[in-house]
């Protein structure tokens, strides 16, 4: 009763927030993704403080922008393929419900597709301009630094962190969550964003410091995952703005055949060895690497993808439908199998699968745009993608309540920034 009560004194503080300034109401939700670890019960159906803080934000726009008056109909407001694209991704994740149609996998459905795509239509028409821009890219950024406080406060005094990421065992910090994963993913783009925002937008060292504090995280969590991706995107945009500054022919030859060499040293290394062995032919024991343990799921849900190439297994069925499939039964059933594309492809199946990359494509055909017109905003956003994709080939970036959020986020931040007249100084490329 009592939890009840602060939930609902916050929501009306959050109410009044946001009728002031829908702006506002966006920027605190982003701030509070973590709020989804608040969780209540209305008449007995779950639910958590994130997901009344959309639904309220979503009325209150609804009520006061009156979306469904012909001149500002929606349609009009987002370019027509994304407005295809999030009224396909809202059935093809519907249809999949259907294929375990129960009432906790209904509850997934609200949380990682209506609500985000509720919280898309509000920020999509809300930015206007460059001040409004800014300010989600600030509340990225006080989000990524209250969880580096926490994160920092955990460190110290263990205050929160599960015993299975405590000494002796390789200490990883969680900061508000239960798993340093959770961290990771939510932090890692971000932080990737923020100091190719401060290199190519604005030079505030604020957003340089909380860029670095926010890769930080990924390395107390300790995932690999998280900090190869942040590692080869940064390592893409070095190599590309190294080329840009080659002035003759011989020089760019010369950039080639040493990129290729180096390929050709690391194909040939220990290093590559073991992936490919880890990868290919992994060895499961209690000395297994994640990456080996991984590699095992991939194959296991390969061959159940085999036998449920167009449905996959249904919204929240895979660790149910996975069963007669795995083989190790020492090894657990992880909730999805930790790669991007299979993990669409077992919850959504193969519908959508193809919507998901056909998202990614015009994802790319939009950042393509904005190198193309020499937009500031195109490296950070690159960035942000690359890392979250790069991290997504081996692990869940989209299937959880905050993550799914940041998706919708990032996803209007690209395809609202064409429209945004930049007040800085253009950026050399």
């Amino acid at each position: 009763m009592l939890n009840l009560f602060f939930i609902l004194i916050a929501g009306f503080i959050f109410a009044y927030v946001a009728k002031k300034n829908i702006l506002w109401g966006l920027s605190l939700i982003i701030i509070f993704l973590p709020s989804y670890l608040w969780r209540f019960q209305i008449l007995s159906l779950p639910s958590t403080f994130l997901e009344l803080m959309i639904l309220i934000l979503f009325f209150i726009w609804l009520i006061y922008s009156k979306p469904y008056k012909k001149e500002f109909w929606l349609a009009q407001k987002i370019e027509k393929k994304w407005f295809y694209l999030s009224i396909l991704w809202l059935i093809v994740s519907f249809v999949a419900w259907l294929y375990n149609p129960t009432i906790k996998s209904l509850g997934l459905w609200r949380a990682y597709f209506l609500e985000p795509l509720l919280f898309f239509a509000v920020l999509i028409t809300s930015l206007k301009n460059a001040k409004d821009y800014q300010i989600i890219i600030k509340s990225t950024a006080i989000l990524i630094f209250w969880l580096a406080i926490f994160a920092i406060i955990q460190n110290f005094t263990g205050a929160n962190l599960p015993a299975a990421f405590d000494f002796p065992k390789t200490k990883r910090l969680t900061s508000v969550f239960l798993y340093p994963n959770s961290l990771s993913l939510l932090t890692a783009g971000i932080s990737g964003f923020l100091v190719a925002y401060y290199i190519y937008v604005q030079r505030r060292w604020e957003y340089l410091a909380i860029g670095i504090l926010g890769i930080f995280l990924s390395w107390w969590a300790v995932s690999q995952g998280a900090l190869m991706a942040i590692f080869f995107a940064f390592i893409l945009f070095g190599a590309v703005k190294l080329y840009k500054r080659l002035k003759n022919k011989k020089q760019k030859y010369l950039f080639f055949l040493i990129i290729i060499s180096l390929l050709l040293i690391f194909f040939n290394s220990r290093l590559w060895t073991d992936v490919n062995q880890q990868l290919f032919h992994p060895t499961l024991d209690l000395q297994a690497t994640s990456l080996e343990i991984r590699s095992s799921q991939w194959q296991e849900t390969y061959v159940l993808l085999k036998d449920n190439w167009f449905k996959g297994a249904g919204l929240n069925a895979y660790q149910i439908k996975f069963i007669p499939y795995h083989k190790i039964a020492w090894l657990e059933i992880f909730l999805y199998p930790h790669d991007i594309f299979l993990n669409f492809w077992v919850e959504l199946g193969l519908l959508g699968l193809l919507t998901f990359l056909l998202i990614l494509y015009f994802i790319g055909q939009e950042i393509k745009k904005l190198f193309f017109e020499k937009n500031n905003l195109a490296w950070p956003l690159l960035i942000f993608w690359l890392i979250w994709l790069i991290q997504g080939l081996v692990d869940a970036p989209y299937f959880k309540n905050d993550l799914s959020l940041l998706f919708f986020i990032f996803l209007a931040l690209t395809t609202q920034a064409r429209n945004i007249k930049t007040i800085y100084k253009e950026a050399e490329f």
